[in-house]
Protein backbone atom coordinates (compact mmCIF):
# COMPACT_ATOMS: atom_id res chain seq x y z
CA UNK A 1 0.00 0.00 0.00
CA UNK A 2 1.20 3.50 -0.84
CA UNK A 3 -0.04 6.18 1.53
CA UNK A 4 0.21 9.88 0.74
CA UNK A 5 -0.38 12.69 3.21
CA UNK A 6 -2.10 15.91 2.22
CA UNK A 7 -0.81 19.26 3.35
CA UNK A 8 -2.60 20.52 6.43
CA UNK A 9 -4.01 23.98 7.14
CA UNK A 10 -4.57 25.03 3.53
CA UNK A 11 -6.06 28.54 3.56
CA UNK A 12 -7.46 29.82 0.22
CA UNK A 13 -6.25 33.24 -0.87
CA UNK A 14 -9.09 33.78 -3.35
CA UNK A 15 -12.36 35.08 -1.94
CA UNK A 16 -15.55 36.30 -3.59
CA UNK A 17 -18.58 37.58 -1.70
CA UNK A 18 -20.74 35.66 -4.18
CA UNK A 19 -20.30 32.13 -5.51
CA UNK A 20 -18.38 32.12 -8.81
CA UNK A 21 -20.17 30.52 -11.78
CA UNK A 22 -18.45 28.99 -14.81
CA UNK A 23 -20.32 30.15 -17.95
CA UNK A 24 -18.27 28.32 -20.55
CA UNK A 25 -14.80 27.02 -21.26
CA UNK A 26 -12.89 25.77 -24.26
CA UNK A 27 -9.64 25.10 -26.04
CA UNK A 28 -8.47 26.93 -29.16
CA UNK A 29 -6.23 24.80 -31.35
CA UNK A 30 -3.40 26.70 -33.09
CA UNK A 31 -4.83 26.05 -36.55
CA UNK A 32 -8.22 27.63 -35.78
CA UNK A 33 -6.46 30.68 -34.30
CA UNK A 34 -5.31 31.49 -37.84
CA UNK A 35 -8.66 33.30 -38.13
CA UNK A 36 -8.01 36.26 -35.79
CA UNK A 37 -10.54 37.11 -33.09
CA UNK A 38 -10.96 40.84 -33.72
CA UNK A 39 -11.91 43.45 -31.09
CA UNK A 40 -14.59 42.29 -28.68
CA UNK A 41 -15.52 42.30 -24.99
CA UNK A 42 -17.59 40.31 -22.50
CA UNK A 43 -20.01 42.43 -20.45
CA UNK A 44 -21.12 39.90 -17.83
CA UNK A 45 -18.09 37.81 -16.88
CA UNK A 46 -14.32 37.65 -16.57
CA UNK A 47 -12.54 35.68 -19.28
CA UNK A 48 -9.29 33.95 -18.37
CA UNK A 49 -7.09 32.90 -21.28
CA UNK A 50 -4.13 30.57 -20.72
CA UNK A 51 -1.63 30.30 -23.58
CA UNK A 52 -0.16 26.82 -24.08
CA UNK A 53 1.66 27.37 -27.38
CA UNK A 54 2.73 30.06 -29.84
CA UNK A 55 3.53 33.76 -29.66
CA UNK A 56 1.69 36.83 -30.92
CA UNK A 57 0.67 40.40 -30.09
CA UNK A 58 -2.67 41.25 -28.46
CA UNK A 59 -4.20 44.65 -27.88
CA UNK A 60 -5.87 44.59 -24.45
CA UNK A 61 -7.78 47.65 -23.22
CA UNK A 62 -5.26 50.38 -24.02
CA UNK A 63 -1.93 48.66 -24.57
CA UNK A 64 -0.19 46.17 -26.85
CA UNK A 65 1.10 43.01 -25.23
CA UNK A 66 3.41 40.26 -26.50
CA UNK A 67 1.74 36.93 -25.69
CA UNK A 68 3.62 33.65 -25.33
CA UNK A 69 3.39 30.14 -23.89
CA UNK A 70 2.82 30.19 -20.15
CA UNK A 71 0.98 33.52 -20.10
CA UNK A 72 -2.32 34.10 -18.34
CA UNK A 73 -4.49 36.93 -19.67
CA UNK A 74 -7.25 38.45 -17.54
CA UNK A 75 -10.09 40.15 -19.40
CA UNK A 76 -12.26 41.87 -16.80
CA UNK A 77 -15.91 42.32 -17.74
CA UNK A 78 -16.27 44.96 -20.45
CA UNK A 79 -12.56 45.13 -21.38
CA UNK A 80 -12.09 45.33 -25.15
CA UNK A 81 -9.35 43.10 -26.58
CA UNK A 82 -7.95 42.41 -30.03
CA UNK A 83 -6.17 39.09 -30.68
CA UNK A 84 -3.79 39.28 -33.63
CA UNK A 85 -2.89 35.83 -34.91
CA UNK A 86 -2.40 34.30 -38.35
CA UNK A 87 -0.66 31.49 -40.16
CA UNK A 88 2.74 32.70 -38.94
CA UNK A 89 1.62 33.45 -35.39
CA UNK A 90 -0.75 30.68 -34.34
CA UNK A 91 -1.77 30.59 -30.70
CA UNK A 92 -2.98 27.60 -28.70
CA UNK A 93 -5.02 28.59 -25.66
CA UNK A 94 -7.56 27.54 -23.04
CA UNK A 95 -10.31 29.99 -22.15
CA UNK A 96 -12.70 30.19 -19.20
CA UNK A 97 -15.60 32.62 -18.72
CA UNK A 98 -16.50 33.08 -15.04
CA UNK A 99 -19.27 35.29 -13.69
CA UNK A 100 -20.91 36.18 -10.37
CA UNK A 101 -17.61 37.49 -8.99
CA UNK A 102 -17.70 40.12 -6.30
CA UNK A 103 -14.23 40.56 -4.87
CA UNK A 104 -13.76 43.20 -2.17
CA UNK A 105 -12.05 46.30 -3.56
CA UNK A 106 -12.68 45.39 -7.24
CA UNK A 107 -15.55 46.09 -9.67
CA UNK A 108 -18.07 43.32 -10.21
CA UNK A 109 -16.73 40.52 -12.42
CA UNK A 110 -13.13 41.67 -12.20
CA UNK A 111 -10.00 39.85 -11.05
CA UNK A 112 -7.60 42.78 -11.33
CA UNK A 113 -7.75 46.54 -10.91
CA UNK A 114 -8.71 48.76 -13.82
CA UNK A 115 -5.13 49.93 -14.42
CA UNK A 116 -3.30 46.67 -13.68
CA UNK A 117 -1.34 44.89 -16.40
CA UNK A 118 -3.68 42.10 -17.62
CA UNK A 119 -0.89 39.69 -18.65
CA UNK A 120 0.88 37.46 -16.13
CA UNK A 121 3.39 34.68 -16.66
CA UNK A 122 3.27 31.30 -14.91
CA UNK A 123 6.86 30.79 -13.83
CA UNK A 124 6.42 27.55 -11.90
CA UNK A 125 4.02 24.64 -12.24
CA UNK A 126 2.70 25.37 -15.73
CA UNK A 127 2.34 21.63 -16.47
CA UNK A 128 0.02 21.33 -13.46
CA UNK A 129 -2.09 24.23 -14.74
CA UNK A 130 -2.38 22.58 -18.18
CA UNK A 131 -3.46 19.31 -16.55
CA UNK A 132 -6.20 21.16 -14.62
CA UNK A 133 -7.37 22.85 -17.84
CA UNK A 134 -7.59 19.49 -19.64
CA UNK A 135 -9.45 17.95 -16.70
CA UNK A 136 -11.98 20.79 -16.74
CA UNK A 137 -12.63 20.22 -20.45
CA UNK A 138 -12.87 16.47 -19.88
CA UNK A 139 -15.48 17.02 -17.16
CA UNK A 140 -17.66 18.89 -19.67
CA UNK A 141 -17.04 16.40 -22.51
CA UNK A 142 -18.09 13.38 -20.42
CA UNK A 143 -20.88 14.57 -18.10
CA UNK A 144 -22.16 12.52 -15.18
CA UNK A 145 -24.60 13.30 -12.38
CA UNK A 146 -21.64 14.69 -10.42
CA UNK A 147 -20.16 16.83 -13.19
CA UNK A 148 -21.55 20.18 -12.09
CA UNK A 149 -20.08 19.73 -8.61
CA UNK A 150 -16.72 18.58 -9.94
CA UNK A 151 -16.68 21.45 -12.45
CA UNK A 152 -17.44 23.98 -9.71
CA UNK A 153 -14.61 22.68 -7.53
CA UNK A 154 -12.22 22.76 -10.50
CA UNK A 155 -13.26 26.35 -11.21
CA UNK A 156 -12.46 27.35 -7.63
CA UNK A 157 -9.08 25.62 -7.91
CA UNK A 158 -8.32 27.51 -11.12
CA UNK A 159 -9.32 30.83 -9.52
CA UNK A 160 -7.10 30.08 -6.52
CA UNK A 161 -4.11 29.42 -8.79
CA UNK A 162 -4.75 32.49 -10.94
CA UNK A 163 -5.30 34.72 -7.92
CA UNK A 164 -1.96 33.69 -6.43
CA UNK A 165 -0.19 34.26 -9.77
CA UNK A 166 -1.58 37.72 -10.49
CA UNK A 167 -1.02 39.08 -7.00
CA UNK A 168 2.70 38.32 -7.15
CA UNK A 169 3.05 40.77 -10.04
CA UNK A 170 4.09 44.42 -9.65
CA UNK A 171 1.48 47.06 -10.40
CA UNK A 172 2.17 49.41 -13.35
CA UNK A 173 3.44 52.94 -12.82
CA UNK A 174 1.20 55.99 -12.97
CA UNK A 175 0.06 56.89 -16.49
CA UNK A 176 0.66 60.21 -18.24
CA UNK A 177 -1.98 62.87 -18.95
CA UNK A 178 -1.83 61.96 -22.67
CA UNK A 179 -2.67 58.38 -21.72
CA UNK A 180 -5.74 59.51 -19.78
CA UNK A 181 -6.95 61.59 -22.72
CA UNK A 182 -6.39 58.59 -25.00
CA UNK A 183 -8.46 56.51 -22.59
CA UNK A 184 -11.25 59.11 -22.77
CA UNK A 185 -11.30 58.83 -26.58
CA UNK A 186 -11.24 55.03 -26.36
CA UNK A 187 -14.15 54.96 -23.88
CA UNK A 188 -16.24 57.06 -26.27
CA UNK A 189 -15.44 54.78 -29.22
CA UNK A 190 -16.25 51.67 -27.15
CA UNK A 191 -19.68 53.11 -26.34
CA UNK A 192 -20.53 54.34 -29.86
CA UNK A 193 -18.66 52.14 -32.37
CA UNK A 194 -21.93 50.80 -33.86
CA UNK A 195 -22.91 54.32 -34.90
CA UNK A 196 -21.73 56.48 -37.80
CA UNK A 197 -18.57 58.08 -36.44
CA UNK A 198 -16.19 60.71 -37.80
CA UNK A 199 -13.36 62.85 -36.48
CA UNK A 200 -15.70 65.84 -36.65
CA UNK A 201 -18.16 64.11 -34.34
CA UNK A 202 -15.41 63.04 -31.91
CA UNK A 203 -14.03 66.57 -31.84
CA UNK A 204 -17.45 68.04 -31.11
CA UNK A 205 -18.40 65.48 -28.46
CA UNK A 206 -15.07 65.40 -26.62
CA UNK A 207 -14.16 69.10 -27.05
CA UNK A 208 -10.76 68.20 -28.48
CA UNK A 209 -9.17 69.12 -31.79
CA UNK A 210 -9.23 66.56 -34.58
CA UNK A 211 -5.45 66.64 -34.82
CA UNK A 212 -5.03 66.00 -31.08
CA UNK A 213 -7.54 63.13 -31.18
CA UNK A 214 -5.82 61.47 -34.15
CA UNK A 215 -2.26 61.74 -32.85
CA UNK A 216 -2.96 60.95 -29.20
CA UNK A 217 -5.09 57.91 -29.97
CA UNK A 218 -2.74 56.55 -32.66
CA UNK A 219 0.25 56.91 -30.35
CA UNK A 220 -1.52 54.98 -27.60
CA UNK A 221 -3.41 52.31 -29.54
CA UNK A 222 -1.54 51.91 -32.82
CA UNK A 223 -4.78 52.48 -34.76
CA UNK A 224 -6.54 55.61 -35.93
CA UNK A 225 -9.88 56.21 -34.14
CA UNK A 226 -11.85 55.10 -37.21
CA UNK A 227 -9.75 51.95 -37.67
CA UNK A 228 -10.32 51.11 -34.02
CA UNK A 229 -14.10 51.54 -34.33
CA UNK A 230 -14.14 49.36 -37.46
CA UNK A 231 -12.24 46.58 -35.68
CA UNK A 232 -14.82 46.73 -32.88
CA UNK A 233 -17.61 46.30 -35.44
CA UNK A 234 -15.90 43.22 -36.88
CA UNK A 235 -15.16 41.82 -33.43
CA UNK A 236 -18.80 42.16 -32.35
CA UNK A 237 -19.87 40.54 -35.61
CA UNK A 238 -17.61 37.57 -34.81
CA UNK A 239 -19.20 37.26 -31.38
CA UNK A 240 -22.69 37.21 -32.89
CA UNK A 241 -21.64 34.69 -35.57
CA UNK A 242 -20.25 32.37 -32.89
CA UNK A 243 -22.95 32.74 -30.24
CA UNK A 244 -26.22 33.31 -32.17
CA UNK A 245 -28.10 32.06 -35.20
CA UNK A 246 -28.87 35.54 -36.55
CA UNK A 247 -28.61 35.72 -40.36
CA UNK A 248 -25.43 37.38 -41.61
CA UNK A 249 -27.47 40.26 -43.04
CA UNK A 250 -29.00 40.98 -39.63
CA UNK A 251 -25.60 40.83 -37.93
CA UNK A 252 -24.21 43.32 -40.44
CA UNK A 253 -27.01 45.75 -39.53
CA UNK A 254 -26.58 45.19 -35.77
CA UNK A 255 -22.91 46.17 -35.85
CA UNK A 256 -23.50 49.30 -37.92
CA UNK A 257 -23.16 48.36 -41.60
CA UNK A 258 -25.95 49.67 -43.83
CA UNK A 259 -24.68 47.87 -46.93
CA UNK A 260 -24.14 44.10 -46.80
CA UNK A 261 -21.37 44.08 -49.41
CA UNK A 262 -19.37 46.59 -47.35
CA UNK A 263 -19.67 44.32 -44.32
CA UNK A 264 -18.54 41.25 -46.28
CA UNK A 265 -15.58 43.14 -47.73
CA UNK A 266 -14.39 44.48 -44.38
CA UNK A 267 -14.87 41.14 -42.64
CA UNK A 268 -12.72 39.38 -45.25
CA UNK A 269 -10.11 42.12 -44.93
CA UNK A 270 -9.71 41.65 -41.17
CA UNK A 271 -10.47 37.95 -40.66
CA UNK A 272 -9.37 36.43 -43.96
CA UNK A 273 -12.60 34.59 -44.82
CA UNK A 274 -16.27 35.48 -45.31
CA UNK A 275 -18.64 35.78 -42.32
CA UNK A 276 -20.49 32.57 -43.24
CA UNK A 277 -17.25 30.59 -43.63
CA UNK A 278 -15.99 31.95 -40.30
CA UNK A 279 -19.17 30.79 -38.55
CA UNK A 280 -18.91 27.34 -40.15
CA UNK A 281 -15.19 26.92 -39.35
CA UNK A 282 -15.58 28.03 -35.73
CA UNK A 283 -18.55 25.76 -35.08
CA UNK A 284 -16.94 22.76 -36.75
CA UNK A 285 -13.91 23.23 -34.50
CA UNK A 286 -16.11 23.50 -31.40
CA UNK A 287 -18.14 20.39 -32.28
CA UNK A 288 -15.27 18.19 -33.43
CA UNK A 289 -13.92 15.64 -30.91
CA UNK A 290 -10.64 16.91 -29.48
CA UNK A 291 -7.55 14.69 -29.75
CA UNK A 292 -6.04 13.45 -26.53
CA UNK A 293 -3.22 15.68 -25.31
CA UNK A 294 -0.04 14.38 -23.73
CA UNK A 295 1.12 16.78 -21.04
Amino acid sequence: MIQKFAEENVVPAFHSETEPQLHYLGKVLPEISSFPRVMHSHPDYVEISIIYSGQSRYMIADQWQTIQEGDVIIYNAGVVHDELTGYKAQIGSYFFAIGSLKIPGLPENALIGAHANPVFHIRHGFDTVKILCEQMILTQDHPTIWSKYVSHTQTLALLEIIWRIIHLEKQPQEKSSAFHMGRKIKDYLDAHYQEQLSLDRLSEELHLSKSYISHTFKDMMGYSPMQYALREKIGEAQTLLISTDYPVTEIAHKVGFDIQSHFDQRFRQYVGISPSKFRKAYRQNAEAPQPSVMI
